[in-house]
């Protein structure tokens, strides 16, 4: 099996990519935004697919007219926390297939792993936590620090300096399962491999820009040789 070189820093997001939830995310968010603004609120109007946390909450005030401060932002988003873990006591996420045994290859070669995620912090590693992986995530960039997924990519990496972690130039890429993944990850011109999981196909991501693509984690040695080639 190859062996990843510890140089290697790699950025992943959560939903979709490593584990799916089955919607209890998006329930949480329904369940938290109900109990701090007492308005019931189904949010068929939001899309939740690679979407950020800070913007559904932008969305929201866009569709209500009306602004919450950041003292309410952030008691949303507390509640949405409590529900999230609530929900995942009574059934945990799953595993996107391979996705465990990938992040513990490389974690124990030595790559430096971080996260780019629209989810808000707590809820990340709860989610994470659910299958066991959120030990092996330092460091990343969340939805409740930015609304559009260019700026998070762009903190994880400022959190990634901030941790004492450094990489090379072209030794640093994302995996994600959006074209929104791809977009952020070009934009700060690292590359990008996808994970066609769910809503969009590997056509979709290798149109959005990814350079490899595959259904899940599987097949690791296919994703070490992968990671070789676009960071050699």
């Amino acid at each position: 099996m190859t062996t990843p070189p510890p140089a290697w820093m790699i950025l992943f997001d959560i939903d979709g990519t490593l584990l799916d939830t089955g919607g209890l995310g998006c329930e949480a968010f329904r369940r938290g935004l109900a109990r701090a603004t007492g308005v019931a609120d189904e949010l068929a109007y939001v899309s939740f697919a690679g979407n950020t946390d800070r913007n559904v909450l932008d969305q929201v005030m866009e569709v209500r007219g009306v602004h919450f401060c950041e003292v309410a932002i952030r008691q949303i988003f507390a509640y949405v926390t409590e529900e999230l873990q609530a929900l995942l006591a009574r059934g945990p996420a799953r595993e996107i297939a391979g996705a465990g045994d990938l992040v513990t290859i490389l974690a124990e070669a030595g790559a430096v792993l971080g996260l780019v995620t629209g989810n808000i912090r707590a809820c990340a590693y709860l989610k994470l936590g659910s299958i066991r992986l959120d030990g092996y995530f330092g460091f990343g960039g969340f939805g409740d620090e930015h609304a559009q997924r260019e700026r998070i990519a762009r903190t994880a990496l400022d959190a990634a300096q901030s941790a004492g972690h450094s990489a090379q130039a072209g030794r640093i890429c994302l995996i994600g399962d959006t074209p929104f993944d791809v977009a952020a990850g070009r934009a700060l011109g690292i590359p990008v491999l996808g994970v066609a999981s769910g809503r969009y196909s590997e056509s979709d991501l290798l149109a959005a820009g990814a350079e490899r693509v595959a259904a899940d984690f599987q097949d690791k040695n296919r994703w070490l040789e992968w990671l070789e080639q676009i960071m050699p």
